[in-house]
């Protein structure tokens, strides 16, 4: 037991060590924030490939750059000050695993229900597989049960 979380603990400590070298993968992935933090559009053509894959993907969402431009547009409409903080940032092999921090405020409706004008911030946590310096796939999490709640979608926070 003490030998596998020795091996654990320096395999994370390795997989630490490659995002903080700044490897291509992890700039990849990381321009993925700047896309939607900087507002720079642009940047889903260069870091997506045309086959991308959106885990769990919105139906009807269409693959590759145009389905992330479908959700950047919603993002950055419903939530016009949206920022996307990164707080760390993991990498092994082809994979890069990005935990973060989305704040905003709602400003149209969300999900069918009005604009109430409050803010949020949640957490998320994304990997992607990045392939020929692209990403093809992105696995994705938020924190959206406590997003709804401080929008009012779920009643008072």
């Amino acid at each position: 037991m003490k030998q596998l979380l020795s091996t654990l603990l320096l395999s994370a400590a390795g997989a630490l060590a490659n995002a903080d070298t700044g490897s291509a993968n992890a700039q990849v992935a990381t321009r993925w924030y700047q896309a939607f933090d900087k507002r720079e559009p642009a940047l889903i053509e260069q870091i997506v490939d045309a086959r991308w894959v959106d885990i769990p993907s919105p139906e009807g969402m269409p693959p590759g750059p145009e389905g992330l431009k479908q959700i950047y547009t919603m993002l950055t409409s419903t939530f016009p000050d949206l920022r996307i903080e990164i707080q760390d940032v993991i990498e092994q092999g082809d994979k890069v695993v990005v935990r973060s921090q989305i704040s905003g405020t709602q400003k149209t409706a969300f999900l069918g229900m009005p604009t109430k004008n409050r803010p949020l911030r949640i957490q998320a946590i994304d990997i992607h597989e990045v392939k020929g310096g692209k990403i093809v796939r992105t696995w994705h999490t938020e924190d959206w049960m406590t997003g709804l709640h401080q929008l009012g979608i779920l009643g008072s926070p």
